[in-house]
């Protein structure tokens, strides 16, 4: 198991290397058998073939996490952080918009989405994520003009 301290780090780590963009150093925070279900209730992403398509869909748009405080779970598994991610509308800002997530912008170019959510990582003992649920809902979502984050 690791120490509240570790998966407190495990979890900011997450947030730091997404905002970096580098995928590879995303999938090395992982388990190759990972699942990560984001936002629950949608289909899982399992293993690292399909959630490499998902961080490079957000390194695409620009995301940057801005994590909040980590809180650890007694159970020496998991942690949970909430995170404001800002990303560009668009690629993924279209798929958000026919859900009925977001209004459609005049211009689409120019807009940012804000995701108010909370990540909730389980650790191994290994020190890798094995599963992640991230929580947000259609109220989570905000449209912003650039230079609003």
């Amino acid at each position: 198991m690791l120490d509240e301290t570790a998966r407190k780090e495990l979890a900011l780590e997450h947030c730091r290397r997404m905002t970096s963009g580098d995928v590879d150093r995303m999938l090395e925070l992982y388990t190759k058998d990972v699942r990560f279900e984001d936002p629950v209730g949608s289909p899982p992403m399992i293993g690292h073939e399909e959630l490499r398509v998902h961080f490079q869909r957000a390194a695409q748009a620009r995301t940057v996490d801005v994590a909040g405080v980590p809180v650890a779970a007694q159970d020496g598994l998991h942690v949970a952080i909430p995170v404001s991610v800002y990303m560009n509308y668009l690629p993924l800002g279209p798929a958000l918009t026919k859900h009925g997530y977001l209004d459609k912008p005049a211009d689409p170019f120019r807009k940012r989405i804000k995701f108010s959510l909370t990540s909730v990582f389980r650790a191994g003992s290994h020190g890798l994520i094995e599963a992640v649920w991230v929580y947000w809902g259609k109220s989570d979502l905000s449209l912003l003009d650039p230079g609003q984050e």
